[in-house]
């Protein structure tokens, strides 16, 4: 069982998530929610932030988790590949209603290349809206990268939960 705790408690184990997408597709309020567990409506970020999360478990202990969320827009891609170096693990963030984000995701997959697939999650956000995309399209783009995917609304909190495992999941693939 996940159990997220106070960002205060020490922990041996750190890792830098990249978290990459198109714009507007989710990120920061994804990543506001895994943090918090709460809904929090988020506007665009300008360039890219950083929020920790800090996981606890009975198998491996004190995890504290880096989210650098990258902001979807061009203007900012000029840096960003410079802040992917170090990251061991990616989320890779699209619309569910939007297929112009889950279009673009080949430009983020390329910007994240030096992380291994089994490390990546494809997370399509906005499930608690009518997708305009249906599974077998998502799996067809999941399996081209290689990646399992996950489908979440961070309004509601569906499937945070098993988001939260698959994560934890990956990051004890880093060790292993």
């Amino acid at each position: 069982m996940v159990t997220s705790i106070a960002n205060t408690i020490p922990c041996k184990k750190l890792y830098k998530l990249a978290v990459v997408g198109a714009g507007g597709v989710g990120k920061t309020t994804l990543i506001a929610r895994i943090v918090t567990g709460q809904f929090i409506d988020k506007k665009m970020t300008v360039g890219f932030d950083v929020e920790s999360w800090t996981v606890e478990d009975d198998e491996t202990g004190c995890m504290k988790v880096a989210m650098f969320d990258f902001g979807g827009q061009k203007q900012f891609r000029f840096f960003q590949g410079s802040l992917i170096i170090g990251a061991k693990a990616a989320l890779v963030v699209f619309d569910s209603c939007s297929y112009r984000s889950i279009i673009q995701l080949k430009e983020w997959m390329g910007l994240i290349d030096a992380i291994p697939d089994r490390q990546k999650l494809l997370v399509g956000t906005k499930l608690d809206i009518n997708s305009e995309i249906n599974h077998e399209e998502i799996q067809a783009y999941a399996d081209e990268f290689g990646i399992e995917y996950i489908l979440v609304s961070s309004k509601t909190g569906e499937n945070f939960d098993i988001l939260q495992e698959k994560l934890q999941t990956i990051l004890k693939l880093i060790d292993g």
